[in-house]
């Protein structure tokens, strides 16, 4: 109570203890929502993988192609970028992510007549598709250099953990 007066959320709680039925709907409904929540994650989190695994073959084929020393993009790649490009366009579209629109719009907006072009423009996607799966990835510093001492604990700290002997 706030001086002498019910708040709505008190007001709220005491209607729900007189009368049960209402606490079952709110709890009913809050279920029903938790549900729709986790099952639209699944989706975007299912339609950002299978962005990766496309992004991942494009690029493989790109090298492919490179290491046989073409330097021009050839027909059948550039066909295979524009589909991987087209499905990057829609599914972070879809995550309705500014940013990552920007970025993808960016990328895309680049040249794409040499093979390591279409490989740069890949790997921008890969790398925006990566920070909308693991946000906390942006929060990463860009260059941690450890000193002195540190490098030695920090060496026989990780080999108590490996995982096999």
């Amino acid at each position: 109570m706030v001086n002498g007066t019910a708040t709505e959320d008190e007001v709220e709680i005491e209607a729900r203890a007189a009368d049960p039925g209402l606490l079952i709907e709110s709890a009913t409904r809050e279920v029903h929502e938790a549900r729709e929540r986790h099952r639209r994650e699944v989706v975007e989190r299912t339609r950002l993988r299978r962005l990766v695994e496309r992004v991942d073959s494009a690029i493989e084929l790109c090298e492919e192609t490179h290491l046989q020393g073409i330097k021009e993009v050839p027909p059948d790649v550039a066909a295979r970028a524009q589909k991987v490009f087209t499905f990057a366009r829609g599914a972070v579209r879809k995550t309705e992510n500014a940013e990552a629109m920007a970025g993808v719009e960016d990328a895309l907006a680049r040249r794409q007549l040499k093979i390591t072009e279409v490989m740069d423009i890949l790997w921008t996607i890969q790398e925006i598709v990566f920070d909308l799966m693991l946000p906390w990835r942006t929060e990463l510093p860009e260059d941690v250099e450890v000193e002195g001492d540190e490098v030695a604990f920090n060496t026989m700290f990780w080999r108590e953990f490996r995982l096999h002997p």
